[in-house]
């Protein structure tokens, strides 16, 4: 089995068709609740994906993030979605991730396929179960222990929906408006374990990757064998998609990121524990910012974080069809450092790892 699924990959990633897809993803902390300043803060974060755009990345992803808190601030990406939809025309618009659990699927299916039609075609659905998000839960009336069997229920729903089917079982009755156009098949899966990866395949779904208490080696290069083990076994013609999400930490050198890093992340790390501990993987209670960035994330040099992404035990050349970087080290959104990151990811680490801008063209 694994000389078959060693020789997967390499087909898939020696096939001259298939092209390595850079993407932007960030979860943005608010520090600063007064409305002008979140106001400013949402202004921004689409500014970024218009110079995003500019630059010539492939994809950006929001994720979603219910109630205070939270690590993020953002309980509607798709709002924020469309509002950038309005701004752009060739980029890819994702969510990293919707918590499928929470929502209507009917309704959720309804504001997709709105965004989809301002974004004409350039939305992308990521969905998980949200299993950090317990409290959201409880807030809702739901039990977090329900979290699967509520997300097989919501996505059987939301593909009838997207997919054109009366939305009265066993009627002909309303059917979504406007339609789904092809948003059923722009579906990912935050695959969290080998199971689900392998129904993701199944399904026809892309699956996400990269959550911090998932380690690359043992966690997350299993799932991806999985996957591509069950969609070569499927014989599906179009391309299968693996997106690795990663955590960035940009700076001259590997000790001055540390250096940098350790006054906003260093008093975050208990609470990376705890959580990280609820799902499983007790280690980082125990780690220095040190250990966390050599662990988790990649950081310090555009030389270093390509050789990072060159050594990632999930071999994203070979295994990825998108490599995600998630600029999530600052105690609160900052436009300038974004451009500057952007910057360094197009122009410096995105060549050293195979990946080149999209040619654009004029309308």
């Amino acid at each position: 089995m694994t000389v078959q699924t060693h020789a997967a990959r390499r087909d898939i990633a020696t096939d001259e068709s298939r092209k390595l897809r850079l993407g932007l993803a960030w979860n943005f902390p608010v520090i600063d609740k007064d409305p002008r300043a979140l106001r400013r803060l949402y202004a921004e974060i689409v500014e970024g994906i218009v110079y995003a755009e500019e630059l010539g990345i492939d994809s950006v992803w929001l994720a979603q993030h219910h109630f205070d808190g939270q690590l993020g601030g953002l309980p509607s990406p798709l709002v924020l979605l469309a509002l950038a939809a309005a701004r752009t025309s060739r980029i890819t618009l994702g969510t990293g991730i919707i918590i499928l659990p929470l929502e209507d699927p009917i309704r959720l299916a309804e504001d997709a396929a709105v965004v989809d039609l301002i974004a004409d075609g350039r939305l992308h659905l990521g969905l998980a179960t949200g299993g950090a998000n317990a409290g959201a839960f409880a807030a809702l009336g739901l039990d977090p222990a329900d979290r699967r069997t509520l997300f097989d229920r919501n996505l059987a729903r939301l593909r009838e929906a997207l997919t054109g089917q009366s939305l009265v079982p066993g009627q002909d009755g309303p059917r979504l408006s406007p339609p789904g156009g092809g948003l059923n098949a722009r579906i990912w899966q935050a695959a969290t374990t080998v199971e689900w990866a392998q129904a993701a395949a199944r399904a026809g779904d892309g699956i996400q990757l990269g959550s911090f208490v998932d380690p690359a080696d043992t966690g997350q290069r299993p799932k991806a064998d999985a996957y591509l083990r069950e969609w070569q076994k499927l014989g599906r013609g179009e391309e299968p998609r693996v997106a690795l999400f990663r955590f960035l930490y940009l700076g001259d050198s590997k000790q001055a990121v540390i250096e940098r890093a350790e006054p906003a992340l260093g008093p975050k790390l208990e609470q990376l524990g705890k959580v990280a501990a609820d799902h499983g993987n007790p280690a980082i209670s125990q780690y220095t910012v040190r250990d966390y960035l050599e662990n988790v994330a990649f950081y310090g040099s555009p030389d270093d974080i390509a050789q990072q992404f060159r050594d990632d035990p999930t071999n994203p050349v070979a295994t990825a069809t998108d490599l995600v970087a998630n600029f999530n080290n600052a105690t609160e959104f900052d436009a300038g450092l974004l451009g500057v990151q952007l910057q360094a990811l197009t122009r410096e680490i995105g060549p050293r790892i195979g990946w080149h801008p999209q040619e654009t063209t004029d309308a």
